[in-house]
C-alpha cells in the first residue's frame, strides 16, 4: 500500500519542487522507517497554524515568555504540537474548540401528532449541534461520522421519527473557528 503511495507522491510532485528533490535523497532505511511509522500509526487531522508565537504573544498582549508556558501546556496534554517555527493542533485541540473535521448531519422528520415528545428526546441525543428546522425536515443533528450508527439508533426509538436522512462531509471546505 505504501509503495503506491510512494507513486502517487513522486507523481504529484514531479514538477521539481522541494518536495520531490528531498524525497530523492532519502535513503532506503530511511523509508523503511517511514513505512514503520505509517503502519503502526493513525491517521488524524493536524491544523497547522501560520501565526508565530511572537504574532500571537501580541494578540494576547503578553510576553513570548508567558506565552511559552500557555504552549507548554498545551502541548503536554496533546492539544498542539510544538517545535522551532511550528504550531500545529492536533485533532484533539481541533474537537477541544468545537471543530468538527468529519461531521454527519443527519436531517429527521417527525410525524405532527409526536413533535413535542421528539422534541424533549431528540435534545438528548448526542450531538455536536441540534438545530429545529423548517422545511422538508424537523430537526438537523451534527454528529460525528464515528458515531453515527449510534445517534440513528438513538433516533430509531423515538416516538413519531418518519424518516432520517444523513449526509456525510467529505471534505471541508472552510472552517470557521470562533
Amino acid at each position: 500500500m505504501l509503495d503506491a503511495v510512494e507513486q502517487t507522491v513522486k507523481q504529484d510532485v514531479e514538477v521539481g519542487d522541494q518536495f520531490a528533490i528531498a524525497l530523492d535523497r532519502l535513503t532506503k532505511k530511511t523509508m523503511k522507517v517511514l513505512r514503520l511509522l505509517c503502519e503502526g500509526g493513525n491517521p488524524t487531522t493536524v491544523l497547522v497554524s501560520h501565526i508565530t508565537q511572537r504574532d500571537l504573544a501580541r494578540k494576547l498582549h503578553v510576553t513570548r515568555q508567558a506565552l511559552s508556558v500557555h504552549i507548554t501546556r498545551l502541548a503536554d496534554a496533546g492539544l498542539i504540537q510544538a517545535g522551532r517555527g511550528f504550531v500545529n493542533v492536533t485533532e484533539n485541540g481541533l474537537k477541544a474548540t468545537g471543530y468538527h473535521h468529519n461531521p454527519a448531519i443527519v436531517m429527521v422528520r417527525v410525524a405532527p401528532q409526536n413533535q413535542r415528545e421528539a422534541y424533549e428526546k431528540v435534545k438528548g441525543i448526542r450531538a455536536y449541534e441540534i438545530f429545529r428546522v423548517a422545511g422538508d425536515a424537523d430537526f438537523a443533528l451534527v454528529v460525528d461520522q464515528q458515531n453515527l450508527d449510534e445517534v440513528l439508533q438513538d433516533l430509531y426509538v423515538i416516538p413519531g421519527i418518519v424518516e432520517t436522512k444523513s449526509v456525510i462531509a467529505t471534505e471541508t471546505v472552510r472552517q470557521t473557528l470562533e
